[in-house]
């Protein structure tokens, strides 16, 4: 069940306030500053380094009114809590007006309608998320997920799908946008790994559509 009291976090807003504040960071939700990163000739990300300058007190306010939960999943016959806390808004329901800021100027520049949102909270490096693929690419041809960081900076590794090395290495947080896009989430995978050195609490704002964008047509992909 949703714990709807402030999680606790190793956290300190001062820490990020001076960028907050604004000063030399970018423009709030401006395209300007994005850059695109391909990952094989069908797989790519965006990425905007500040995107939400203020995600200090973006942050400070989805803590508060997040319906948090931890979520629990089987291995081997048992039931174990998942090592981070979630809140989730799916497709249909209502969301906060903190976050339909931030879906209304990413829908309209990628042509999908972003209506579902998947926050991850973090709270310290022990938290974490092993090697996947968002869900989204079985009902979509080229899914689009658009994830913003608050906070810490935590490691976000890609390798392809079918395994290997790590490929690529990003450290989003402070209001970095990332967008996934192309074939990412049927041939790449990517991870949260735990992390001794982080200096403290992370939050994702992960935002993804249920239906193909208004670009072109979509269908799943096979498998």
């Amino acid at each position: 069940m949703a714990d709807r009291s402030r999680p606790r976090v190793a956290w300190q807003g001062s820490l990020f306030d001076e960028l907050a504040e604004g000063g030399s960071s970018p423009d709030r939700l401006s395209f300007a500053h994005l850059r695109r990163d391909a990952l094989d000739a069908r797989s790519w990300l965006d990425v905007a380094p500040g995107w939400v300058p203020d995600h200090a007190a973006l942050f400070d306010r989805l803590l508060d009114i997040a319906p948090w939960q931890q979520r629990t999943r089987t291995m081997w016959d048992d039931q174990v809590l998942e090592p981070r806390l979630v809140a989730h808004w799916p497709t249909g329901a209502a969301l906060p007006p903190e976050v339909l800021e931030l879906t209304a100027p990413l829908s309209q520049r990628y042509g999908v309608e972003l209506d579902s949102c998947l926050v991850n909270l973090y709270r310290d490096g022990a938290d974490a998320v092993a090697w996947h693929a968002d869900t989204v690419r079985k009902v979509l041809r080229d899914p689009l997920v658009a994830t913003v960081s608050l906070g810490a900076r935590r490691a976000f590794l890609l390798r392809p799908a079918a395994g290997g090395p790590v490929a690529r290495r990003y450290a989003p947080g402070e209001g970095d946008l990332i967008v996934m896009g192309g074939a990412c989430q049927h041939e790449w995978h990517h991870t949260v790994p735990r992390e001794k050195s982080a200096s403290g609490a992370r939050m994702s704002i992960t935002l993804r559509h249920s239906r193909p964008g208004s670009g072109r047509p979509e269908r799943p992909r096979p498998g």
